[in-house]
């Protein structure tokens, strides 16, 4: 994909605007609704974007409540006006009264970086001045009470020409029940159009788009609420059971984990991630990766295909991270990790060493004062920092699922027992781990980003895989 060549005033002031979050004196109006929209964007376009742009809105008002539980906010302020300063441009005198209440980009090619905004101005002698001190050449077309802005009359016409539009296609009507009204930020995803622009971005013999099934659309919201930020996406397709299996290793985590990433299991052979990173790497610059790690890449991903669960907590001196993983072939797996380890042991100038911990019989590489454990058991692996994560194999003991802050985020978040947690951040713990960190090497953290770490609670993120065909994810952000 080309850079985007279309940068007007109003998208990057938009743009800012969303970032800073500072809002008006009032909550007149709800979220973006993409279906004003519908009857003028092509129904081929891969992706819309629809932007609340009213400082007066609900949504505005809450983002800068949020903000508000930040000292640096006003720091921030600050920094955008005088960048907008620097560009002969006031946010309450130039750019506010040039935006509508709604903004949209559609973008009509990733390759040729064809874009066309949206928006009704709410002075329209503000807007043309605002595209007036835009570095790249723009132009506008009313259309239906809106205007429209491109970098040529080319792509406008061309945006003008399909004469199938959103309101049309099943897709988009589908999508927009997927969605909440009140955003910040709203996406749509035409799934066919997104595949077929990877398809031609894709290398020749290349494309393995096909191997990940059929994506009908996507579609997903940025929103701000009361106790922090979330975000929801949901996908529909088909042919997609065939590449997920099973739930992630959530339940297998040790209590005390106060960061955690995982995953389910996925079909490694239907996925052709081998198949993708030779395509990436075909260049005659590029060595031979596969025989510098010792293993293929295909079995590298073996290792992770029935899913894995990364976690860190408190250690003696330093915090233990441990990889759970339960690959289908358990022998095999370990004979692919003594490659790759016998590999890294000689880079580091050590040598891999077996030792026993508890029952298993594990193997050791040491890279200073850090030891790397691995070994298996009752169908799992591990790899870890400490012998304390090979407790991850035994099953037993108390779980990451039972502890009060783990089960306080997914309060937080609204997560139901039913959807899988993917990520999991204890953001006050990792704040107390950078404080330490920081003073192991004889430093503090500055004390402003100390503060503006304080208000920081808890990061979630979930999804719901009980039909591969239509799925949801969700993150949530928690905020004091």
């Amino acid at each position: 994909m080309t850079t985007m060549r279309f940068r007007s005033a109003l998208l990057l002031a938009a743009g800012t605007l969303l970032i800073a979050g500072c809002g008006g004196d009032s909550a007149t109006t709800s979220g973006s609704s993409a279906a004003e929209v519908a009857g003028l964007v092509p129904a081929n376009a891969p992706l819309l974007i629809a932007l609340e742009t009213d400082p007066d809105s609900e949504q505005w008002q809450q983002a800068d409540e949020l903000l508000s539980r930040f000292p640096g906010k006003q720091r921030l302020l600050d920094e955008v006006r005088k960048g907008l300063a620097e560009e002969g441009m006031d946010l309450q005198q130039d750019i506010l009264p040039a935006l509508g209440d709604e903004t949209y980009v559609a973008v009509l090619d990733f390759e040729e970086g064809d874009i066309v905004g949206i928006t009704k101005p709410r002075d329209k002698e503000k807007f043309a001045e605002l595209l007036r001190e835009s570095d790249e050449p723009t132009v506008t077309r009313e259309v239906e009470g809106w205007t429209l802005i491109a970098e040529s009359e080319e792509v406008l016409d061309a945006f003008e020409a399909e004469s199938e539009k959103l309101e049309d296609a099943d897709w988009f009507d589908a999508a927009q029940g997927r969605v909440e009204e009140e955003a910040l930020v709203t996406l749509f995803l035409n799934g066919p159009a997104i595949q077929d622009a990877l398809a031609e971005a894709s290398p020749e013999g290349c494309d393995l788009s096909e191997a990940y099934g059929k994506l009908d659309y996507a579609a997903g919201t940025l929103a701000a609420e009361e106790d922090g930020v979330r975000m929801r996406v949901a996908a529909a397709g088909d042919g997609i059971e065939d590449l997920l299996k099973g739930e992630s290793l959530l339940s297998h985590i040790p209590a005390g984990a106060f960061a955690y990433l995982g995953s389910p299991g996925f079909d490694s052979s239907q996925f052709s991630l081998g198949d993708q990173l030779r395509c990436g790497l075909d260049a005659e610059d590029v060595p031979d990766v596969e025989q510098q790690l010792g293993a293929s890449f295909d079995e590298i991903f073996d290792l992770f295909a029935g899913g894995y669960g990364l976690y860190v907590r408190p250690g003696t001196l330093i915090p233990e991270v441990t990889l759970l993983l339960a690959p289908e072939d358990e022998e095999r797996a370990v004979a692919t990790l003594d490659e790759l380890g016998g590999k890294a042991a000689a880079l580091g100038g050590s040598a891999l060493e077996r030792r026993q911990v508890g029952d298993t019989e594990a193997r050791e590489i040491k890279f200073g004062p850090v030891s790397v454990l691995y070994g298996a058991g009752d169908g799992k692996v591990v790899l870890s920092t400490a012998a304390a994560g090979f407790d991850a194999l035994t099953g037993e003991g108390d779980k990451l699922e039972d502890d009060d802050a783990f089960r306080d985020a997914r309060e937080a978040a609204g997560v139901g027992d039913g959807e899988d947690v993917y990520a999991y951040f204890d953001l006050r713990q990792l704040t107390e781990l950078a404080e330490r960190l920081a003073g192991f090497a004889e430093q503090d953290l500055p004390p402003e980003v100390e503060a503006n770490l304080e208000p920081l609670e808890s990061f979630l993120a979930w999804g719901d895989l009980s039909d591969p065909n239509d799925i949801e994810f969700g993150a949530f952000l928690a905020i004091r």
